[in-house]
Order: structure tokens, then sequence, then C-alpha cells
């Protein structure tokens, strides 16, 4: 039997401070129990960020997927998507990123993806918790799995995005384009994207072997000085990626952090203005609970609609498939096109964002001017999963949800005509979160706060 998990479970992966909440052994048992349960004796694609820890982990699960007779085809330091690209591209059984994504450097994870080449649902997960309970049955000497390595996995991933981009129109504008990728999964694969669409690259921190250089959450905060290189650079645009490179932000020509929220709108824009171009009616973009209203604002302004999701990359595409969507997304700014992958991809959520900004034919900060503004505002507060759904009564039976819309899909969202606040367990870490959205930036934050007052629960950090 193995040791409880004491590291963040959720089908956004299974995270934890390494060497501590998350350890060598159980990292061992878990791989050989995603060996079992999903890839089922099959190959498995392997990738990793650049994490000091990540090249240690990687060696675990192999060993735990090869012990259990899984073969193991290893991609070195790469974006998550770039897995489950590689995942169709071998016909492979499933795929392990090792990555704990925007969390800080002594924090890692797994990512668990499915042969469809997505994320695996919460079924799939349970199966691998049950068989890291089980215990894993090992191989013997001559059942275990083999293990090779692909050099050409970021080749193959810019080859699938420059199929879907006007590649041509791109070049022509002739952008200035300054890319930090902190030192992370991003930092080959960036650079090398934007010069073949004929971008003039200025990168920074683009040395995955000196994580990282900051926090590695790309918030406004973080990014200041990516701002003033910017404005340095003359740079039409400044994209920043997470470790990962599976989100991706964005800095305007002035300089000025436009967040995170803008990169699915203007993605989801240049989509539906080229659907728009080829008679498409109806098209579909899906998004989170928690994703700003711009989203529909901008889908109604191309015939477009906006169909909403539990929080998380992989409800995000059940809604996708469901709807079969033109494009989705989370305002995390996590962008997916399912032309390229089922999954976040900041690679070619770069590439739309330039495709957009060159039909548009004006600067970024213009074209952010044209869609209507609202002011979010996102607090992390100390309440775990079983506190929030405790709390959820509460909120709804106090007088400030009168007159509200009610969605209790995934935590509690209140919504008005003109403003809306969710809370919700966080499913990367043990906290919870509170996000308002509304016409100016003091009532969005006085709305969270009377959440959190009803909630009665103390801000662990705000942003």
């Amino acid at each position: 039997m193995s040791t409880p998990l004491r590291c963040v479970v959720s089908i956004s992966g299974i995270r934890g401070l390494v060497g501590d909440t998350l350890t060598i052994p159980e990292i061992l048992a878990l791989s050989a129990a995603y060996g079992v349960a999903v890839a089922k004796g099959g190959t498995v694609v392997l990738g990793r960020d650049s994490r000091p820890t990540g090249h240690m982990i990687a060696q675990a699960v192999a060993a735990g997927l090869r012990g259990v007779g899984c073969s193991v085809v290893e991609i070195g330091v790469v974006p998550t998507p770039t897995v489950p690209i590689m995942i169709g591209e071998l016909k492979a059984a499933g795929g392990i990123q090792v990555s704990a994504s925007h969390n800080p450097i002594e924090w890692n994870a797994l990512k668990f993806f499915a042969g469809s080449g997505r994320n695996v649902d919460q079924a799939q997960l349970d199966a691998v918790l049950a068989a890291y309970r089980a215990g894993s049955a090992w191989q013997r000497w001559d059942g275990c799995g083999g293990h090779r390595t692909r050099s050409d996995a970021i080749s193959v991933h810019i080859d699938r995005v420059l199929k879907v981009t006007d590649a041509e129109l791109v070049r022509r504008a002739r952008l200035t384009v300054l890319i930090d990728s902190v030192n992370g999964a991003g930092s080959a694969i960036a650079p090398e994207l934007l010069a073949r669409l004929g971008c003039n690259v200025v990168p920074v921190f683009t040395r995955p072997d000196q994580p990282f250089p900051r926090d590695p959450e790309p918030t406004a905060h973080n990014v200041r000085l990516t701002g003033a290189m910017v404005r340095a650079a003359n740079a039409d645009i400044g994209f920043v990626q997470d470790p990962d490179a599976d989100r991706l932000a964005i800095i305007d020509d002035r300089g000025t952090y436009i967040g995170e929220e803008y990169t699915l709108v203007l993605c989801a824009a240049a989509r539906f203005a080229a659907a728009q171009a080829e008679g498409v009616k109806g098209a579909v973009a899906v998004t989170n609970l928690s994703t700003s209203r711009m989203l529909d604002d901008v889908a109604a302004r191309f015939g477009g609609r906006v169909v909403r999701s539990k929080v998380g990359e992989a409800n995000v595409v059940d809604g996708m498939q469901a709807e079969q969507a033109l494009i989705g997304g989370e305002g995390n700014g996590g962008v997916i096109d399912p032309r390229v992958v089922w999954g976040r991809d900041s690679q070619i959520g770069m590439a739309l964002v330039l495709e957009y900004l060159a039909r548009a034919k004006m600067p970024l900060s213009e074209v952010v001017n044209a869609i209507p503004r609202y002011a979010m505002h996102k607090e992390k507060v100390a309440m775990d999963r079983a506190a929030v759904t405790a709390a959820i009564p509460k909120v709804q039976g106090d007088a400030l949800a009168q007159g509200a819309t009610i969605d209790s899909r995934d935590g509690l969202k209140l919504t008005w005509k003109d403003r809306w606040v969710h809370v919700r367990a966080s499913g990367t870490e043990p906290a919870s979160r509170i996000i308002a959205e509304a016409p100016t930036a003091a009532e969005a934050e006085a709305l969270a706060a009377q959440v959190r007052a009803v909630c009665g629960c103390q801000v662990v950090h705000g942003h």
C-alpha cells in the first residue's frame, strides 16, 4: 500500500513542494499507477519544464512507467501543450508533463494526458489514484518498457501552429515582438516561432538553464521590468509566458501590461473575424465562469456566442467538444485552438494575436481601447474546499445575493446586469479564489470584500 498523498490533487495536475508534500517515492508510484490505469502498458510521451527538479523527477517518472511495462519517449524541456501534440504524432497511449505551471520554483507536478491528446478526466484521475492506493504490480526484468528520446518535438509544434496561421499576413506587418519566457519551457520554441512569422524578435529571459528570474506567475506586478523593456525596445507588443508556456500575458506598444484576460479576447476576435469572412454563422467560444465578459462583447460583435463551463482546462475542453467550438480558453491567458491541440497553448495564442494585429493595422493600445473595458479584482483567500462548500449557503442567503442570477456548478457565482462575483476552491493550491468584475475597480473590490465578509475569510494574496 502506498503512503497517503499530502499534495494538491486535481485534473489540473498532482503538485506539491518537492521533498516535502511531493516525494520521489510518491512520484515513482504515481507514474506506475498512471502506466497501469491510463496508458495500460503502452507508449507514454514524457516532457518537462525548466525547473531544477525537473530532470530528476522525469527520471523517476520514466522508471515508474517502465517498471510497469510502458515504453517512454522523452522529449526534453518543452511547453506542456507539446506533450499532447506528440501523443498524436506518435499515436501514443498517453503523456506526462513534469511541471508545476505558475507555482514557485520549489514546487513541481505531474500533468497527466490521455491517448486522445487531452488532459485526463476525473474518472481517469480517480483510476490513477485507485491504482496508486492499491500499489503497482511491477514487471519482471523481461517485461519492463523501453526508453528513447525525440529531439524534434518543438519543430513539430511550430509546424502545427504555422499551418493554421495566416503567416504571410503577419510577415508583411514586420512587427517587433519582445518575448519573455521567464527562462521556462517557452525559451526555445517562442523565439523560433516568432522569427518564422517574420517578426523582429527581442528575446529576454530565454535561458532555461537559469530559472526563474522573478516570481513566475505573469501578473502585472511581476512583469513591470518586462514592460519597461518593451518601451525601451520600441516593440509593437510584448508577450510573457508562464514556466510551462501554456499561458500568455500581453504588454502593449506603450509598455502597459494589458493582462491575461485580453489574451483569449484578442485570440477569439481573430478566430471570429476569420470565421465571419468565411461566412460561418453562430460560431461559439467556450470559457470558464471566472473569465471576463469582454469575451461576450467580442463574440456579439461577430455574431457569435459564449458558453461557460466550470473552471479548469479539462472542463473547458469538455464544453468545446460538446459545442464544436471555434476557440476556447480561460481568463488566465490560456487559449485553446482545437486545430493545434486540445489544451492551452501560448504558441497559437501569440500567432493569433499577431494575426489580428496585422489585420487591424493599428497599434495594440488602440485595438484594446476599442474593446469595452471592465475592472476585475482577484483575491486568494484562506479557505479550503470544505470551507467554500460550507460558505455557499451563507452567501446565497445573504442580502448581497438579492437580484443575482446564481450558478453553483463550481463554487458560487452571482451575476447581475453589469457585474459578477465568483468564489471557488482552487484546483492548484490549498486556498480559494474570489474574483469580481464590475464597471470600476472600486466596485469590483467592494463586491469581493462583501463576499469575503460573509464567508468570514482572510486574504492570502490579492492581485
